[in-house]
């Protein structure tokens, strides 16, 4: 691979992170925080759903700038760098304090699966991503 290639490459993947980054903190301020139960077999899991609304607004914004400054060819920089941008985001996901609180008496599967919420968002949004560009792909071919 040619070092002007590597550097292209290393172009998209920060562009993408930093897009990421940069739209969440600009977008957050103007969600509020909504907090959701969902009860599974009487145990409640709290989901911060203001959160993830951001983090899904984040997304299609990215993915409309990815169309259309970048080269829309290279998927896998574009989701390697929108998966790393989300890792730093992953720690402003916050739970309230009372489901804190009980998850530190509760050691059951289901009060331990709300630590994982923000992850599987940032997974499967990549997905969703990845899904959308390679459908822009074959449009535009």
């Amino acid at each position: 691979m040619k070092e002007t290639d590597l550097r292209g490459l290393l172009g998209t993947i920060l562009f993408s992170a930093f897009t990421v980054i940069a739209l969440f903190f600009l977008l957050q301020p103007l969600v509020a925080e909504s907090t959701e139960t969902l009860v599974v077999n009487t145990h409640k899991i709290y989901i911060n759903f203001g959160w993830i609304k951001v983090y899904g607004g984040v997304l299609l914004i990215a993915f409309v700038l990815m169309v259309i400054f970048m080269n829309k060819r290279q998927v896998w920089p574009l989701i390697i760098g929108l998966v790393l941008g989300s890792i730093p985001l992953l720690e402003q996901y916050r739970v309230p304090g009372v489901a804190r609180v009980l998850n530190v008496f509760s050691q059951s599967a289901t009060a331990n699966i709300q630590t994982f919420i923000p992850h599987l968002t940032v997974f499967l949004g990549a997905l969703v991503v990845l899904a959308l560009l390679r459908i822009t792909n074959r449009i535009f071919k």
